[in-house]
């Protein structure tokens, strides 16, 4: 079921149609229209949807928070990557060392010139 986002579209029901009318006639509406926001004096103070679309939203909104979660650690991993790439000096110190010959017991320090 899609919801609209905006409160202004969903069906209102005073508090005092659903305290006269009863809660199974709110839920009856709920089921027919997928939402109904409850106002007070005309102002919003609650939307009631069913206990499925309550589940559905909260994994949506984890599902979100999860993937903001991966691009941010991704980002940070692209960070520290290209922090390291900077240490062989825009890949020279790299392409050096490749086109020697390795030689045994040699040690290479990473920034230091071969």
């Amino acid at each position: 079921m899609d919801l609209s986002l905006n409160l202004l579209d969903l069906e209102k029901t005073p508090a005092s149609d659903v305290k006269a009318k009863g809660w199974p006639e709110l839920m009856r509406k709920v089921a027919r229209l997928g939402a109904v926001v409850v106002t007070n004096h005309n102002h919003p103070q609650a939307v009631v949807v069913s206990a499925e679309e309550y589940q559905r939203l909260v994994a949506q909104a984890s599902g979100a928070s999860a993937a903001a979660q991966r691009a941010q650690s991704l980002k940070q991993l692209q960070a520290e990557f290209d922090a390291h790439l900077a240490v062989l000096d825009g890949g020279k110190t790299l392409a050096k060392a490749l086109d020697r010959p390795a030689r045994r017991g040699l040690k290479i320090i990473p920034g230091k010139s071969l």
